[in-house]
């Protein structure tokens, strides 16, 4: 009677497990094309649905323990390199004469304010992607043995990259848009200028200004991309291999950034222009 009820308890397991849908999952694991059909089955077919199912079927902590020590120590000498070499040497402006260590230093601190940003979200990041997986390693395991030190190094890491990234948007969204607020104003309040050359004068200077802000932008958006896909790309994309499925590593702000500025650059163009012509026909 024992042995009938222990084999009773065991098949009703095994249907619990098989009807559990996380447990089919995790008995899957492996096998991505036996995963990508049982999604089908239960009807899954949101993206975002499917990749966390696919992380909830993971049967270890770590997907590469044997490589993760060392992707983990190169992406922190990336980070450090980075960190030093991100947003200096600016080649731009080389035709500007003097002029040219003016635009380098907005260029540089353009790609200052998104390298340091950059690295600080990763190293944040990093810190809580180890934590987490630390927590999930059983005791004793390897997984933990290896989590362990590596969240201390992300945790030493957060702390030296407190440094501030310098508020370059604050400088630039004020020098691109304080012109177009002011033509804004005239315009609405009825104030014209007595003179037409005034107001053209005051329209290619604001235009100057709204084009060579856009300008520094773009290029210091540019230093920043570069430097960051040189640099860590690579090695980032290695460690979440190794950590696996844990989403993808964070991104950089460059790309925003550009468009901002082009985005910017065009309304100074256009729609600065057409209200000084307005203000002027007023």
């Amino acid at each position: 009677m024992g042995d009938a009820s222990d084999v009773h308890g065991q098949g009703a397991q095994l249907g619990e497990a098989f009807d559990n849908p996380l447990e089919r999952l995790r008995l899957l694991s492996g096998d991505d094309d036996a995963i990508a059909t049982f999604l089908d089955e239960l009807d899954v077919q949101s993206p975002r649905e499917r990749e966390m199912l696919a992380e909830l079927a993971r049967a270890s902590v770590l997907a590469r323990p044997d490589r993760f020590d060392e992707d983990h120590r190169r992406a922190i000498e990336a980070l450090e390199s980075l960190r030093r070499h991100g947003f200096h040497g600016s080649q731009a402006g080389a035709g500007l004469g003097p002029f040219r260590l003016v635009v380098r230093w907005l260029v540089q601190l353009v790609a200052r304010y998104l390298v340091v940003s950059y690295v600080k979200e990763v190293s944040t990041t990093l810190r809580n992607l180890y934590w987490m997986r630390e927590m999930e390693a059983a005791p004793d395991s390897r997984e933990l043995k290896l989590l362990r030190p590596a969240r201390f190094d992300a945790n030493y890491l957060v702390e030296i990259m407190r440094s501030r990234e310098i508020g370059v948007p604050s400088f630039v969204i004020a020098g691109l848009l304080i012109p177009l607020g002011a033509s804004i104003w005239r315009l609405m309040t009825g104030f014209t200028f007595d003179d037409w050359w005034v107001a053209l004068v005051i329209g290619l200077v604001g235009v100057a200004i709204g084009v060579g802000l856009s300008w520094i932008v773009l290029r210091g958006s540019a230093l920043a991309s570069t430097r960051i896909r040189l640099a860590v790309r690579e090695p980032l994309q290695a460690v979440w291999d190794s950590v696996g499925h844990c989403g993808r590593p964070p991104k950089d702000g460059t790309r925003k950034f550009a468009i901002i500025a082009i985005v910017l650059m065009v309304g100074v163009w256009v729609v600065f222009p057409a209200i000084v012509a307005l203000a002027l026909a007023v």
